[in-house]
């Protein structure tokens, strides 16, 4: 018996295989190893950081077979799970995986409910073990999915949400509590260094184990946010938390995810993989596996079948992009609670002079100010007497702070507030002492801050700023040029008369500006007269079609009813009532001209009329607007727009409000175009293959032409040599004295080479 049971402990595998083909037959060698797994637990909890590689293949065909014995293993997980929370700092690293693996396993047979598998989960972040953390790391966010795939899973969801604030909040105030320590008890350690005694500082062991949990859940917030499986306000207002976070790190996390920088990245891996695997198409994947057949080394065959392995995978990728419906959820920091409150807290944090954050982080954190306040439309004046220390052309990442600006304005900040930042712009970036690129970032940065207040700016500064339009430089004539063009749609009052151009001179007596806190309620689509009357004369040229073919059918078909036969002796009495004379055709002619003149006349007058007494049109409230139908807008609008300028016809333009813009500003905004960078020599040859695309080989047109005759200098080379030697003797014999010494030299040069 003994020899048996020594071979099952060293055959573990072979067991675990007949125990799962026939449960009840070997349940007794089953209880054998569940009662010497609970002999090993209890050795192995008094020396719990030895390697005890047999326990750990014991706990291994446990929970393989667990299923197979519900009742027997009933306290099984229970006992992994209390090991696990009271030893897994001490545990070796291996056990401590193997023994993470198990329960996952056990947890994927529905034998471990999710709540106490997690909350043990999420204590493991702690440990300081890159491996274990990544593992269960995947682990909970493929069970949180797979728990919300056929309904939401609320009562988990919140348990999980309100663990991971509490995981923030914890570390955040322990953090908190250990630097305000650490301050207070300088002067005692400085003490015990005068006298030879160690200062070592408390040890931030047990800080940096309860940030990396903070930081791991956070990360995990974050994904199942970009998963679509936690996208309520609830979870992004717990990494809304971590923006004010001690730890750095859980900062800058909580702060790239508002500002999309997880999302960039993304998409921009997803491009390079994209531009990487163009050429593995169909026909890539028939050639591979063609030579697969033909090869018969083997490591070239390795090496292309997992070449062919990777191409199809690629495929199998795009092919899911294409198919992968569009998700369209609101921006995160639209469900940010208390937006005004939120903003106002992060700028306390930000003006701190206790903030030792890297500048790269004061950046990131006035970036996320600023879009709070662009797209919340919020009032936080101190935000741009704040930024303007930052307005220096030899600041670092000025341009960075020129979109930061950008983006807080907005058309509630007041005017007052925004002129002394303009003002700082101006002096320091558009001078003449100023290089270029510095001139046109300038008046870039202060063209975005107009789009978005248009009365930041006054009638002096703006006329001297339009002066650069002829400046030699291209990037800075085009600031100065689309400065120009957006005060002729917003307000060109405040430009030169000789800048305002055509359409905005015609119009400039009817124009009203804009007050500050005027906002214009559009109560129709702007040019939807022009959409109705086009669908009104596309109406009137099918009514005139309409029932054509059905007449024409029936005239092929009824020959016999449409024609009528009349007899030669009757052709006398035939009339025909359009037959008139020379003469007459004249006089009718002059008379339907001065009706033409006269009904002219009438139009105009009577459309002049009507211009003044028009009434709104209805097409909108009566009809849906399609996406053909306003990008038919579009095109009758720049038309429209066209005969204006062309015929100097007037329109009325009472209200003009300003353009519409994005709340996010982009960075080459700013910059302006820029001169194109010298092409390496892969670009340059990829361009000249890219201009012999489609274009007939370099060469003879002769040799192209099938029976054509060769050239002279090709008989001469097929000649036999004999013919041929005299005529180069005679050759060489008329060379120069010169021409032989250079030849001579050469012949010298090549020998000695």
């Amino acid at each position: 018996m003994g020899k048996r049971n020594r071979i099952i402990i060293i055959n573990l595998p072979q067991l675990q295989n007949l125990i799962k083909r026939d449960p009840p037959s070997y349940r007794d060698d089953f209880l054998q190893q569940y009662r010497h797994l609970e002999s090993q637990l209890a050795i192995f909890k008094l020396k719990p950081d030895e390697e005890a590689e047999e326990f750990g293949s014991l706990i291994t065909f446990i929970s393989q077979v667990a299923q197979c014995y519900p009742k027997e293993t009933s306290n099984f997980p229970n006992q992994l799970i209390n090991l696990l929370s009271e030893q897994h700092q001490i545990l070796n690293p291996n056990l401590r995986k193997s023994i993470v693996k198990d329960l996952i396993l056990l947890r994927n047979k529905d034998i471990i409910p999710s709540n106490t598998l997690l909350s043990l989960f999420f204590t493991l972040f702690r440990v300081h073990d890159k491996q274990l953390r990544d593992l269960i790391y995947t682990h909970i966010i493929s069970d949180i999915k797979k728990s919300n795939v056929k309904h939401k899973n609320n009562k988990l969801n919140k348990t999980l949400q309100n663990f991971m604030y509490t995981i923030l909040q914890s570390t955040n105030d322990n953090n908190y509590n250990n630097n305000n320590n650490n301050n207070n008890n300088n002067n005692n350690d400085n003490k015990i260094n005068i006298f030879g005694g160690s200062s070592s500082s408390s040890s931030s062991s047990g800080m940096n184990e309860n940030a990396m949990a903070a930081k791991k859940s956070l990360d995990i917030c974050i994904e199942l946010y970009k998963k679509g499986i936690w996208n309520d306000a609830k979870t992004v207002n717990v990494i809304a938390e971590a923006c004010f976070h001690s730890v750095t790190k859980i900062k800058v996390t909580a702060i790239k995810f508002f500002l999309g920088f997880n999302n960039q990245e993304e998409d921009e891996e997803d491009d390079e993989e994209d531009n990487n695997d163009d050429g593995k198409n169909l026909s890539d994947m028939k050639k591979l596996y063609h030579v697969n057949q033909i090869n018969k080394s083997k490591r070239s065959n390795l090496k292309k079948l997992k070449k062919l392995e990777k191409t199809i995978s690629v495929i199998g990728k795009k092919d899911k992009k294409k198919n992968k419906p569009e998700s369209f959820n609101f921006s995160a920091l639209h469900l940010i609670n208390d937006p005004q409150g939120f903003s106002e807290k992060m700028f306390s944090f930000l003006q701190k002079p206790t903030n030792n954050d890297r500048f790269e982080v004061k950046l990131m954190t006035m970036n996320f100010i600023s879009r709070m306040i662009g797209i919340h439309k919020l009032i936080l004046l101190n935000f741009y007497s704040y930024l303007i220390r930052y307005i220096q052309p030899h600041q670092r990442d000025v341009t960075m702070v020129l979109v930061i600006i950008a983006q807080a304005s907005h058309g509630l900040v007041p005017p007052d507030v925004l002129e002394p930042v303009i003002k700082a712009i101006t002096n320091n970036f558009v001078s003449d002492h100023c290089s270029n690129g510095v001139m046109a970032a300038g008046l870039n940065a202060i063209r975005e801050i107009c789009v978005r207040q248009p009365l930041a700016i006054d009638a002096t500064l703006l006329q001297d700023l339009t002066e650069y339009r002829s400046d030699r430089d291209k990037s800075v004539m085009m600031a100065a040029r689309s400065l120009i063009g957006l005060f002729r749609e917003i307000n060109p009052e405040l430009l030169k008369k000789k800048d305002r151009g055509k359409l905005a001179s015609m119009t400039m007596k009817e124009f009203i500006p804009l007050k500050f806190g005027q906002q214009i309620i559009a109560d129709k689509v702007e040019g939807i007269e022009l959409l109705e009357e086009y669908k009104q004369k596309m109406q009137e040229v099918e009514n005139e079609w309409e029932g054509w073919e059905i007449l024409s059918n029936s005239t092929s078909e009824d020959d016999d009813e449409g024609w009528i036969d009349v007899s030669s002796d009757e052709d006398h009495d035939i009339v025909i009532n359009n037959y008139c004379s020379d003469d007459e055709k004249d006089e009718e002619k002059e008379k339907k001209e001065k009706i033409d003149e006269q009904d002219n006349n009438s139009d105009k007058n009577d459309s002049m009329k009507i211009e003044e007494e028009k009434k709104p049109s209805t097409l909108a409230m009566t009809n849906l607007l399609t996406p053909a139908d306003f990008a038919k807008l579009n095109e009758l609008k720049m038309e429209h727009k066209t005969e204006l300028m062309v015929n100097g016809s007037k329109r009325k333009r009472s209200i003009i409000q300003p353009e519409e813009h994005s709340d996010i500003v982009n960075v080459n905004t700013i910059i302006g175009p820029r001169k194109k960078a010298k092409q390496d020599y892969e670009e340059r040859v990829e361009s000249i293959k890219a201009g012999r695309e489609g274009r007939e080989k370099f060469g003879h047109k002769s040799k192209k032409v099938e029976g054509a005759s060769t050239t002279n200098r090709e008989k001469k080379k097929r000649k036999a040599f004999m013919m041929v030697v005299h005529k180069n003797v005679l050759k060489k014999k008329k060379l120069s004295l010169r021409d032989k010494q250079i030849r001579l030299t050469k012949g010298n040069k090549k020998r000695k080479r």
